[in-house]
């Protein structure tokens, strides 16, 4: 079995599982409206630096934190996992997604990580903004964003909308991040 079937079936079980208990749970909780949403009337990106540390899962959730790391252009962002099975893998062809990454960059994917506090890193060699997910928890909107340099907004594939066939979990993440992201870029 080849590395991109192998993902294709882990996320298609994924995106099965992550339907199911979220179909489960709108009866009981609601779905989110689209007033539910906020989006960000200002918001002001950190500062550029050579690095950034991200942490995956913490306390036992399905989360990046920081979600939105902004890094130089040659910088490096390190995941590390603080819980269990995760990943920071970009939207990109190369994962069997749409580009969410500059056209001239370089996909990554750090493979899920399973061990609690075992690492990964890249360094973003093409200014831009990225967006990446963990493979097991996209679904549940596991997502983050990448800023390298202090690029345009206009024409990055990371601030379109999200294609279809994201769950409203990760399509609400991507939204949310987007409407950041470009508030920080043009504000």
């Amino acid at each position: 079995m080849t590395d991109s079937t192998r993902r294709q079936l882990l996320r298609s079980a994924t995106t099965v599982a992550a339907t199911t208990s979220l179909t489960a749970l709108a009866g009981c909780a609601g779905v989110l409206s689209e007033n539910d949403r906020t989006t960000p009337v200002d918001y002001t990106l950190p500062e550029a630096t050579a690095s950034a540390e991200v942490e995956m899962g913490p306390d036992g959730t399905n989360l990046f934190a920081p979600e939105i790391v902004h890094v130089e252009v040659g910088g490096t962002v390190t995941w590390t996992n603080v819980s269990a099975n995760h990943s920071a893998t970009a939207y990109a062809p190369a994962h069997d997604y749409p580009r969410r990454i500059p056209e001239e960059a370089d996909p990554w994917d750090t493979g899920v990580i399973v061990a609690n506090g075992e690492s990964s890193s890249h360094t973003f060699e093409t200014p831009g903004v990225y967006d990446y997910y963990c493979t097991p928890h996209e679904p549940f909107g596991m997502v983050g964003t990448v800023v390298v340099g202090n690029p345009d907004p206009a024409g990055q594939p990371g601030l379109q909308p999200p294609s279809d066939g994201r769950t409203e979990k990760a399509a609400s993440k991507i939204e949310a991040l987007n409407a950041k992201v470009r508030s920080g870029l043009e504000g």
